[in-house]
C-alpha cells in the first residue's frame, strides 16, 4: 500500500484564497522530505466556484514540483473533454523534463453540463470526445508527434516540444466519472482514480466492472494500482470532527449534487470517510480499500481547522506508515 495527498482547495466563508493555497503549500513542503513516507500529492481541478479554486491543476502542480525534491506531484482530474489535447501534451512533456520525471498526469471526462457547454463541447458525444482527447495527447507523450483527422480535430503531424522523456512510463490515472469511462479504462489497463464524493458502493460497481471488462479483453491488471481518495478528520471528540467535515463538504454536495438529499448524502460519506476519533475510521476504511481494490491510498486532511493537528496526525500516519515498512 502506497500513501500520498490530495487537495480539494476549498475556499470556505471567511477564508482568503491565500490562506487555502498556503494551507497546500505548507502541507507539501512538510512531507517533502526523506523521513516521511507519503511519497504523492494530486492537485483537484474545478471552475467557477469557491467549491474548488484551482481551474488548472497542471499549473499548480508545476509550482509544487518546483518548491519540491521528492514527491511526485500531479494532476487528480486535469479535465480533457474541454481542453485541447495538444496543449495539455505540450504542459505534460515540458513538466516530465523540468521534475525529472516527478509529474503524474491524473486526467478526467468533465462532470458538469455547464462546464461542457460554457466550453462549447457536444454533450451527446462526450464519451467520444474525451476518447479522442486522449488518443491525441497520449501519442504526443509517447511518441514525441500528433496529428489528428476526427470528427472533433483536424490538425497536420505537429512536434510535442520538449519531448516527454518518460514517454510509456510517465504514470497516468484516469478518474472514474462514469461506467462509460471505467470501461475505456479497463481495455487500457489505466489505473483508476475513484472520486471521493461517489458512495462505496458506487466505488465498488466500478471496481467489479473495470475487472470483468479486463478479464473479457484479457487485459493483464496485475500491477495495476488504482487510487482511492480518503477525506481525514481524527478528533478526540467525534462530533467536532463530523462537523467540521459536514462544514468543508456542503458547498460542493450542494453544487454537485442538487438534486439529492443533501443532508443524507453528506452523512453517507462521512461513515465511508476517516471521519471521528481514531478508534472509529479504521474498519470503514479497510473494507472500502478492499472493495475498490486500491493499492494507493490518498489523504485529504483540508477540513481540520487546527493546523497544528493537522502537522501531528501527519505524523502519527507517518509513524503508522513506516512500522509497517519495516
Amino acid at each position: 500500500m502506497n500513501f500520498g495527498l490530495f487537495f480539494l482547495n476549498f475556499q470556505l466563508k471567511g477564508m482568503t484564497s491565500e490562506a487555502v493555497l498556503d494551507d497546500m503549500i505548507d502541507t507539501i513542503t512538510l512531507v517533502d522530505k526523506d523521513e516521511y513516507h507519503l511519497n504523492t500529492a494530486f492537485v483537484n481541478e474545478h471552475h467557477f466556484s469557491k467549491n474548488g479554486i484551482v481551474g488548472a491543476p497542471i499549473t499548480a502542480a508545476s509550482f509544487l514540483l518546483g518548491l519540491t525534491e521528492r514527491l511526485h506531484i500531479g494532476s487528480l482530474n486535469q479535465v480533457i473533454t474541454t481542453h485541447h489535447p495538444v496543449r495539455i501534451a505540450e504542459e505534460t512533456s515540458l513538466l516530465d523534463q523540468l521534475s525529472n520525471g516527478r509529474f503524474i498526469l491524473g486526467l478526467s471526462d468533465c462532470v458538469s453540463d455547464f462546464e461542457m457547454d460554457f466550453f462549447k463541447r457536444q454533450r451527446d458525444s462526450q464519451q467520444q470526445q474525451f476518447e479522442a482527447c486522449y488518443e491525441i495527447l497520449n501519442e504526443g507523450i509517447t511518441t514525441n508527434y500528433c496529428q489528428a483527422n476526427d470528427d472533433f480535430y483536424n490538425f497536420p503531424k505537429v512536434s510535442i516540444n520538449p519531448h516527454c522523456i518518460s514517454k510509456e512510463n510517465l504514470k497516468q490515472y484516469i478518474l472514474a466519472t462514469s461506467m462509460g469511462v471505467v470501461e475505456w479504462a479497463a481495455k487500457k489497463g489505466l489505473p483508476l482514480t475513484y472520486r471521493w464524493s461517489d458512495t462505496l458502493a458506487e466505488k465498488e460497481n466500478y471496481y467489479q466492472r473495470y475487472l470483468a471488462v479486463a478479464a473479457k479483453n484479457n487485459v493483464d491488471i496485475t500491477d495495476v494500482d488504482h487510487q482511492f481518495p480518503l477525506l481525514v478528520n481524527i478528533n478526540p471528540n467525534s462530533d467536532t470532527a463530523k462537523q467540521e467535515m459536514r462544514n468543508y463538504i456542503r458547498g460542493y454536495i450542494a453544487e454537485a449534487y442538487p438534486n439529492t438529499n443533501q443532508e443524507e448524502k453528506i452523512e453517507e460519506l462521512i461513515k465511508q470517510h476517516a471521519v471521528g476519533t481514531e478508534d472509529e475510521y479504521y474498519e470503514s476504511s479497510k473494507e472500502a480499500l478492499e472493495k475498490t481494490g486500491s493499492k494507493n491510498v490518498l489523504l485529504s486532511f483540508e477540513s481540520m481547522t487546527n493546523k497544528s493537528a493537522v502537522i501531528d496526525l501527519i505524523n502519527m500516519v507517518n509513524e503508522k506508515i513506516k512500522k509497517n515498512l519495516y
